[in-house]
């Protein structure tokens, strides 16, 4: 597709999903609801396309988050890309992807289930393929008469370790643009200090290259007889007996070391489907969408599984289950253990929320940090339920988390992020401590943990607040720049803020969604037009003539 019409297309996707699947909504977002702000930055990045370079371009480094995935001691290396940065790699990508998606094996033959393309209101990919309508076909297939075995497999650290020259040889294969793909690739050697490997983790723009790469394997293994399906870097093979299953696998792995990747040697496994579907059957359902989810196609954090950082609510059925347990028994036996099983704390906060014994929730507090990834869950537990908590509890839960932000020796960036979050809410907030901690916040302490506790201290903040964090502005980063501008403005006066904020336009004139944050772009307010003559043909003096033509100016300039 041309520039124009991918650059639309990527500014729908972000106003409509957000900036990534990683991190919660930043307002900068929010920004492009303004027409004219977006006419903006729809310039910019039609003159950055159009310069069909890396140096038209014009990005900065990202930065990274380790996040939790799906084991104690495993983490996902989230990027973090500026606003306008993350608008560009979209769009030069979108700009090729359907000569992308035009490689893959079509949809009618049901193998490939992740990010299909399809735009449509301001959703990338097509609805009716996720993991769930994945996992449905495994179902169904484990159900085939002639399928006797599955292999479950899964590419080992896939968008860490995806050689990024091989990417760039497939795309050029698939007649894409040359320059587009040059363009690409010198972007993503330069976002990963030119190692060659590596794909930025939580992007749409990632996510269509990352197909991209399979491509080649996935037209092979068809092409030697395989069985297959796949979601990202998830495989499902199915085989008639073990000889096929073994051979099958071994022309799997053969073919992803041509690609520089390994398959998860510790998650792959071989069994019979009538095994697969008594396992499957046991598993909790997952629980219907509501009709009027703000998102009902999104797929979060599809890379291989994730350790869950979002509680979810209780079904009616689930509520009386949970009842049953014994809290007491859960927590001896957590105590027991010096390693525990993520699936134990949330059985326990499950069953606590079910039965409403807020009294448990000191006890696995202290438990959960055997499993510390499991922190954002837990955060989230206590922030979702905190209305139903007892306050004598509430006071207990937010001592123990000051205490835990409050300490000396270093703090993982994730459960920082976590410990911010839960403080900076509404029943458990405690200014003082934020406060606290981001005077004494060490640059070395994360990408995102600064933006994080400065939106933690949004709400409460007075005037004298607002002034310290205006000071700490000029050693700020750009994601907490802007955030130090939404602070200023929500807690000070007209006449205090608006010669700072003013002075920021020509100091920092090199982010337009720091602009816009200081000095929001005005919207056009259209006139009504005069009645009783053509206002098509307006009569013009020489003095309206030129007033028309400074006001014109005065447009352009603006736009």
């Amino acid at each position: 597709m041309d520039n124009e019409k991918a650059i639309r297309i990527a500014i729908s996707n972000v106003l409509k999903e957000g900036l990534n699947d990683v991190f919660d909504r930043p307002f900068e977002v929010d920004l492009l609801k303004n027409d004219l702000f977006q006419k903006k930055v729809f310039a910019l990045l039609k003159s950055s396309l159009n310069g069909n370079s890396f140096e038209s371009l014009s990005v900065n480094k990202i930065t990274h988050v380790l996040l939790p995935k799906n084991s104690a001691f495993d983490f996902r290396r989230c990027a973090l890309i500026q606003p306008l940065d993350l608008l560009k790699y979209n769009s030069i990508v979108l700009s090729i992807a359907e000569q992308i998606e035009k490689q893959r094996i079509p949809l009618s033959e049901r193998r490939i289930f992740s990010y299909r393309l399809k735009p449509e209101k301001g959703y990338l990919f097509n609805k009716f393929y996720h993991m769930t309508s994945f996992q449905r076909h495994i179902r169904e297939k484990s159900k085939k008469k002639n399928v006797k075995f599955i292999i479950s497999c899964d590419i080992s650290n896939f968008y860490d370790r995806l050689n990024l020259h091989r990417l760039e040889n497939a795309l050029l294969s698939f007649g894409c643009d040359k320059n587009k793909v040059k363009t690409i690739n010198e972007l993503l050697l330069f976002w990963s200090n030119r190692d060659s490997y590596g794909l930025p983790v939580g992007s749409n723009g990632s996510r269509i290259l990352a197909e991209a790469s399979l491509i080649g394997v996935d037209k092979y293994l068809k092409e030697m007889g395989v069985d297959f399906i796949r979601f990202v870097d998830d495989y499902r093979l199915f085989a008639s007996d073990t000889t096929t299953a073994h051979y099958w696998l071994t022309i799997l792995i053969e073919r992803l070391w041509i690609e520089g990747l390994n398959i998860n040697k510790s998650k792959t496994k071989i069994e019979a489907s009538i095994e697969y579907r008594k396992s499957q059957s046991t598993q909790e359902k997952p629980k219907k969408k509501d009709k009027t989810e703000r998102n009902p196609f999104k797929i979060i954090a599809g890379y291989g599984g994730t350790v869950p950082t979002k509680f979810r609510e209780l079904s009616d059925k689930e509520i009386a289950s949970y009842k049953l347990k014994n809290l007491d028994e859960l927590i001896e036996q957590i105590g027991k253990n010096d390693f525990i099983e993520a699936d134990q704390i949330i059985e326990l906060i499950k069953t606590i929320v079910s039965s409403e014994k807020y009294q448990y929730l000191v006890s696995t507090i202290n438990a959960s940090e055997k499993y510390p990834q499991l922190t954002p869950y837990v955060v989230d537990a206590l922030i979702k339920n905190a209305e139903k908590i007892p306050n004598d509890i509430l006071q207990a839960i937010q001592v123990i988390f000051s205490t835990k932000l409050d300490s000396k020796r270093y703090i993982p960036e994730y459960l920082a992020l976590a410990f911010t979050r839960l403080l900076g809410s509404n029943v458990f907030y405690n200014k003082e401590i934020l406060l606290k901690y981001f005077r004494e916040l060490r640059r070395n302490a994360g990408a995102y943990i600064g933006r994080a506790t400065l939106e933690s201290l949004e709400t409460q903040l007075t005037r004298e607040d607002a002034i310290e964090i205006r000071n700490s502005f000029d050693r700020s980063d750009s994601w907490e720049k802007r955030q130090i501008i939404r602070l200023v403005d929500k807690h000070l006066n007209e006449e205090e803020k608006r010669p700072w904020l003013k002075n920021l336009r020509f100091i920092e004139n090199n982010d337009c969604f720091l602009q816009e944050t200081a000095m929001p772009t005005k919207r056009d307010i259209k006139k009504k037009k005069p009645k009783g003559r053509n206002p098509t043909i307006p009569v013009q003096t020489d003095s309206k003539k030129k007033e028309a033509s400074a006001q014109t100016l005065a447009k352009d300039e603006l736009s």
